[in-house]
């Protein structure tokens, strides 16, 4: 009885490690807008790739960002890009953009970062925005 108990235990234990695995292997790295406002200021090379709507993107973006919006085209848009590259995903909120840095990271892009609360975050830090309107 205890050696079927163990086997179990082991077999639950593999189970586990594996399943954590899986779900952490493609976590995108996220950064805030204090990091990214000291990268920036810094000279650190990085592409920031604005993915919101073409509406928000009128309304606020961060200097130097370009606007490929995640929607069908975004696939075909990443194939055009350098996977040596440091990118900077970027939308109102965070949420679109971490998905697109998901889809970046499961197509072989290493130096991803989503900016965690998104022009949002940036604004209420203070950072300088663009208007397009």
């Amino acid at each position: 009885m205890k050696t079927k108990a163990r086997l179990i235990v082991l077999i639950t234990t593999i189970f586990l490690a594996s399943l954590q695995q899986a779900f952490t292997q493609n976590q995108v790295a996220e950064i805030n807008a204090d990091t990214l406002n000291k990268w920036i200021s810094e000279g650190r090379k990085v592409e920031l790739i604005y993915v919101g709507t073409h509406g928000s993107y009128a309304e606020a973006h961060i200097p130097g960002s370009v606007f490929l919006p995640f929607n069908e085209s975004f696939a075909n848009g990443i194939k055009k890009m350098s996977g040596e590259k440091t990118y900077v995903l970027i939308c109102p909120t965070g949420g679109r953009s971490y998905r697109a840095a998901e889809l970046m990271t499961e197509n072989g892009f290493s130096k991803v970062f989503n900016l965690r609360g998104g022009v949002t975050d940036w604004i209420r830090h203070g950072f300088k925005v663009v208007k397009s309107k």
